[in-house]
This record gives C-alpha cells, sequence and structure tokens, in this order.
C-alpha cells in the first residue's frame, strides 16, 4: 500500500514537474532585460575596433590616390657664377653673373596615373577586407550566441530535473526512516542528484564562457541575459540548389572579392614596371644676372637659359626585364590563390550545406519519434512500478533519459541554427546591409 501511494506521489509530481515552463530559480528570468542576438551583433558592430581601423586605412589610402596623381614638386635653385677670385667683384668679369632657376621632372610613361589607381585599388581591398572581417565576427557572435543560449536551456533542464530528484530524495529517506524502503535506493537517489549537481556546475561554467566570449566581442559589458527567450530563426533563404548561382554567390564573396582586386593590383603593378622602358624627362629653366658694362661701355645683358633632360633606360634593361618576368609571376600566384579560394568556398558550402539536412532529418526523427516514444516509455515504467513490477531507479533513470532526449533536441536545434550561421557567411549574406546600414 506504502508503495502504490509513493507511485502515486511520483507520478502526480512528474506531472507537476513538466508543466513548468520555468524551474525555480529562473522565475524572474522573463523580468530580467533579455540579450537578444541582434542587440549583441549591433553593439559588436557600433564597438569592433578593426571594423574602425579597416575604415581608416580606407580613407588613408583614398587620400594616397588623389595625392600619387600630382607632378613632383619642381626644384628651385640659384648660384653665383665666375667670379673672380682676386677682387671677387661681381661687375669684374663678363661671365660673372648671379643665376637663379627651376627645374621640373615628369616621371617615366603613365607612371602617375597607373600609381594612383593602384592607391585606389588598395583602399577598395580594405574595403572588401572590412567585409570580410565582418562576415568572420558575425559567424563567431552569432555561434557565441546560440551556444550560450543551448547552455542556458540546459540549466533550465537540469534545474527541473534537481527539483524533481529532491522531491524523490526526500520521500525516499522519509521511507527509509519508517522501514519502508533499502538503504540502496536512498544511496541511489543520492548519488543521481549529486551526478546531476556536478552536470550542472559543468553546465554553468559552459554558459559563463559563451556570455563572456559575446563581451569580448562587443568590447563592453554587454547589460541582460539569454534566458528566457525563444531560439531566433536565422535567414535560410539565400541557400542555393544551382551550382551556377552558388558559383555566382562565391565570386562576389570578399574573400575572393579581395584575391579579383589583388590581381588587378598585379597587373598594374606590371604595367608600372612596363613604363621603366620609357624615358623619364626633365625641364629646366634659368636666368642669370650679370653686372657691370661691356668693353663699349654698354650695360651687359642677362643671360636666359632653357634645356631638356631626359634618363634613357640604356644601362638597364636587362634588369627592367627581370623586374617585368617577376611581377608577371606575382599576378600568377594571385590567380591561383583565387582559383584555390573559389574551390575552397565551394566544397565548404557543400559539406556545411550537406551536415545541415542530415540535422534537420535528426531533428524531424527526435520531434516525431524519439521524443514522443520515450514519454511512452516513462509512462510505461511509472505503470510498472504502480503495479509493484519495477523500482524506483528504472523511474529515475527514465526521467533522467527523458530529459537527455530534450537535451539534445535542442543541442540539434542550435546546431541547425549554426548551420544556417556559417552558410550565410559563406554566401557572404550580410553585405548589403552592413554597407548601407553603417558607416563606420
Amino acid at each position: 500500500m506504502c508503495r502504490l501511494n509513493f507511485a502515486a506521489i511520483v507520478s502526480m509530481q512528474f506531472a507537476i514537474v513538466l508543466t513548468l515552463n520555468l524551474p525555480t530559480s529562473f522565475a524572474n528570468a522573463k523580468e530580467e532585460k533579455q540579450l537578444s542576438l541582434d542587440a549583441v551583433v549591433t553593439m559588436v558592430k557600433l564597438n569592433d575596433f578593426r571594423l574602425k581601423a579597416f575604415k581608416a586605412e580606407s580613407n588613408a589610402f583614398l587620400s594616397e590616390s588623389n595625392a600619387a596623381s600630382y607632378l613632383p614638386d619642381p626644384t628651385v635653385f640659384a648660384a653665383v657664377q665666375s667670379i673672380p677670385t682676386d677682387t671677387f667683384k661681381t661687375d669684374q668679369e663678363p661671365m660673372t653673373q648671379l643665376k637663379v632657376g627651376v627645374r621640373q621632372m615628369f616621371p617615366k610613361g603613365d607612371s602617375l596615373d597607373i600609381k594612383s589607381r593602384v592607391a585606389g585599388l588598395q583602399a577598395d581591398i580594405r574595403r572588401r577586407a572590412q567585409q570580410a572581417y565582418w562576415l568572420t565576427t558575425k559567424k563567431s557572435v552569432e555561434q557565441a550566441w546560440l551556444e550560450a543560449w543551448f547552455w542556458n536551456e540546459k540549466l533550465t533542464l537540469l534545474d527541473t530535473d534537481r527539483v524533481h530528484l529532491k522531491q524523490i530524495l526526500d520521500f525516499i529517506r522519509g521511507l527509509y526512516e519508517v522501514g519502508a524502503k533499502e538503504q540502496a535506493e536512498l544511496i541511489g537517489a543520492k548519488l543521481a542528484l549529486l551526478k546531476l549537481q556536478y552536470t550542472y556546475i559543468d553546465a554553468k561554467q559552459h554558459y559563463e564562457r559563451y556570455r563572456q566570449q559575446l563581451n569580448t566581442f562587443a568590447n563592453t559589458v554587454l547589460q541582460g541575459e539569454i534566458s528566457g527567450q525563444s531560439l531566433p530563426s536565422l535567414d535560410e533563404r539565400h541557400l542555393v540548389s544551382n551550382p551556377t548561382n552558388a558559383q555566382r554567390d562565391f565570386a562576389l564573396h570578399p574573400a575572393v572579392s579581395i584575391l579579383n582586386q589583388e590581381v588587378m593590383l598585379s597587373r598594374l603593378n606590371e604595367n608600372l614596371v612596363e613604363q621603366d622602358f620609357k624615358p623619364a624627362w626633365g625641364l629646366e629653366l634659368s636666368y642669370g644676372l650679370r653686372d657691370g658694362n661691356n668693353s663699349d661701355g654698354s650695360a651687359r645683358p642677362d643671360f636666359l637659359s632653357a634645356g631638356i633632360n631626359v634618363q634613357l633606360p640604356l644601362f638597364s634593361n636587362h634588369k627592367q626585364s627581370s623586374n617585368q618576368a617577376a611581377a608577371g609571376q606575382r599576378t600568377r600566384a594571385v590567380e591561383l590563390k583565387r582559383d584555390q579560394a573559389l574551390s575552397a568556398l565551394r566544397f565548404e558550402y557543400q559539406n556545411q550545406k550537406s551536415q545541415y539536412q542530415y540535422t534537420r532529418d535528426q531533428l524531424s526523427l527526435y520531434e516525431s519519434q524519439i521524443l514522443p516514444m520515450v514519454s511512452k516509455q516513462k509512462e510505461s515504467a511509472l505503470q510498472a512500478y504502480e503495479s509493484g513490477e519495477g523500482d524506483v531507479q528504472s523511474v529515475m533513470d527514465i526521467f533522467l533519459k527523458q530529459q537527455q532526449a530534450k537535451t539534445m533536441f535542442q543541442r540539434l536545434r542550435v546546431n541547425e541554427q549554426k548551420l544556417l550561421s556559417s552558410l550565410n557567411a559563406l554566401l557572404a549574406h550580410d553585405l548589403q546591409t552592413f554597407d548601407d546600414g553603417d558607416q563606420i
């Protein structure tokens, strides 16, 4: 009779515990400020120093592009020529003069324009590097938040287990004290509670670790907690099945765009090397002031001089040819790196998408079969216990088994969203929002 009463109480306790949405220690979680994923991503975007550094570097290269389009500054010179050393008088000799002038050099070929375009490309590369960095950072933030959400959910389930097991332990202790239960059942209940407490500490440690990672990403102490909110669903509309469309998306990925720009940059450097085969020009204009008179008494006229100089690459032809060959090989190397990046993106996308589909299949299996089956198994164990054919340890074990299945179900849900986060990063999904929404 005592056994039947205990079974009935245990069954009622199961029903009460399973209807709880939140455990006792989380009863006020909904009253706390919630830290949503969107809020964390926004804060990270505002506070990330490297994003600001990329922007500053891009602006610096734009300024250099503008500066590179100007000619070098002219050289102004002045000299005193042919002064007699016996008297140092400027009017003694007809060749004595004060000479002032200016020299202006003109760089080889189109080198000025090419250097300006090189700096402009470097500015664009920094902008695309900013985009690539943001895609990686956003994915890391999303996955850290999702992990924090999972461990918080596990804490909630463990807290529910702890409340339930403590109730069972107290009841078994009472029956043991009146001789209605064996000591082995009491020790088994205590051990189950201790194991659960160890698991709870481990889950708490994981939650705090990922929660601190979010603070690190945001460069500030984020206010609010992740508890008490539903799992967000990341965008899956951008997943593509057509290989042609996927190839197009990969070609627009910043990691590939950077290499495309570097190919163009390398070709510009080739053109810059080619300019060394062209002559460099310089102009010189000078005016000579003379003092004194000629032998016939007339004033000595001033001198005006104008000249041009040309630097011919007569003795450096082999050097320039070698430099040109080296520049061509560098271009080829960057093209190969670009092809490798495209291939890596394609295979990584195929792998991640395959894992995503497997995870969705596992989720469907858990939701449609495993969780209902475990629930039926729990009911069967309760019925067996009530009829005297089972023991309390079996009831506790099947309850913990059900909670483990629920935990695995939440893990699969989180893994699904993490894979979506990775797939969206591979497809560079968030670039338009980033470009239009933030002027860093």
